[in-house]
């Protein structure tokens, strides 16, 4: 069946028009709605409160509900996790967000996540924005000179979880430039959040290459920016993509709803991980 998309930006991403997510899909809805991830990268559906179970649904289009994280970020027994300052459990509460794709620090970077809007700052222009990078066509795009000089390069990406009476890094070295394992397209996998250091390389010759290519796919063109309304669904390909937040005033109440899925070989699911104790 075809969709009724609205562009939100002219290289990427895609208002779904015709399609009620609250509603049990149809085969044919189902392959649509993967050919819009894919060819589109970023997926909303407006005006539509979506209950867990109806998010877990629209997003498993995508893959298989996985739990991958580490320390107090995620919990296993559960379908979707909170991005939130509201909830006792909620995480990344406050403050701003700089690009990143989730889990590129591990071997395997997430395959896709849904974000769903339960709580927001009473103010639309009071931040908390998401923002998107297109890397893929940004990678496309690079000047050729640059791209040579980051092809051959690795990178350690690391991320640092809080267990409260200690903390511990978990890292991964990967290409700068990496290649979507579903429709081998290449996209910058470099991001100013977990990228830390090019493997055989000295600071002073490293750092200026990353700037240049968070330069580059922070470009206004590559970007889009989200303002959040309640009821609103975002559902991304997390490796075609990388996204951000702004800041916004932790006073505010905010809280989403995530649900995160994964290829099969690579998913770590929530029933799996609860039978295993």
């Amino acid at each position: 069946m075809p969709l009724s998309l609205r562009p939100l930006t002219p290289l990427f991403g895609a208002q779904v028009l015709d399609l009620d997510p609250r509603e049990p899909l149809s085969a044919p809805a189902i392959d649509a709605l993967g050919d819009a991830l894919r060819d589109h990268r970023v997926l909303l559906f407006r005006d539509a409160p979506l209950t867990e179970e109806q998010q877990v649904r629209l997003t498993q289009v995508a893959g298989v509900l996985t739990y991958r994280g580490y320390g107090a970020y995620t919990d296993r027994t559960k379908r979707s996790s909170l991005v939130s300052n509201a909830h006792p459990d909620g995480m990344f509460g406050t403050g701003e967000l700089s690009f990143h794709s989730d889990l590129s620090f591990t071997p395997h970077i997430l395959k896709a996540r849904s974000l769903h809007a339960l709580m927001l700052p009473s103010r639309p222009e009071a931040g908390g924005e998401t923002l998107f990078s297109d890397v893929q066509t940004a990678c496309d795009e690079l000047e050729p000179a640059l791209k040579a000089a980051v092809e051959p390069l690795r990178a350690r990406f690391a991320a640092v979880y809080d267990f409260g009476d200690r903390q511990e890094t978990v890292e991964f070295v990967r290409p700068l430039i990496g290649t979507h394992p579903q429709t081998g397209r290449r996209f910058i996998a470099a991001s100013r959040a977990v990228t830390k250091e090019v493997i055989g390389m000295e600071r002073s010759a490293f750092r200026p290459l990353l700037k240049a290519l968070w330069a580059h796919m922070e470009q206004p063109g590559y970007v889009y920016r989200h303002t959040w309304r309640l009821g609103d669904t975002l559902f991304w390909d997390n490796v075609a993509v990388q996204h951000a937040r702004t800041p916004f005033d932790p006073a505010e109440k905010r809280a989403l709803r995530a649900v995160s899925v994964d290829a099969p070989e690579v998913a770590v699911g929530a029933s799996a991980a609860a039978a295993a104790g």
